[in-house]
């Protein structure tokens, strides 16, 4: 039997920009948010936090929210399609202090059109004020191998 991943993304978008449009606090706010926008066309999401507050709004399974949303390409993975997140070390810009965190890229596209359709955004919203250590970003390439990488503004130094 075949998942329809177009009914699961539908909902989870749904339940994502419903949950904006209550508490836009849960994106784009470094040190307070389940993900924040690194750059034009990724999402750093805080994992396991984001898959799991996401498959509770849009009541399923942890698990299949993840594979909804990289058989649909909106959650970067290895080639295997089984690693999804990486151990980062994050700043919010302007600061000293280092967080570190396990971190999944969602892309940008999929994140903003949810919160245009359900959480009344006017548009998409802006790249937030999260880097990435710059000496971390090696560790991010088999994400985006064969994908476009993320933009050198998502990456810096305290």
């Amino acid at each position: 039997m075949l998942t329809d991943y177009s009914q699961n993304l539908e909902r989870l978008e749904k339940a994502l920009g419903e949950n904006y449009r209550h508490s836009p606090h849960i994106l784009n706010s470094p040190g307070a948010s389940l993900a924040c926008k690194v750059d034009p066309f990724h999402y750093l999401a805080i994992e396991p936090g984001f898959i799991k507050y996401l498959a509770r709004w849009a009541a399923m399974l942890p698990e299949r929210v993840v594979e909804t949303l990289v058989k649909t390409g909106n959650m970067l993975c290895d080639r295997t399609r089984r690693v999804h997140s990486v151990p980062l070390h994050v700043f919010e810009e302007g600061g000293t202090e280092l967080a570190h965190v396990n971190a999944s890229f969602v892309l940008a596209g999929f994140m903003d059109r949810a919160l245009a359709l359900h959480g009344g955004a006017g548009g998409p919203l802006p790249v937030s004020r999260l880097k990435i250590l710059e000496s971390d970003r090696p560790k991010t390439d088999f994400l985006f191998e064969g994908k476009t990488p993320l933009a050198a503004l998502a990456f810096g130094k305290p």
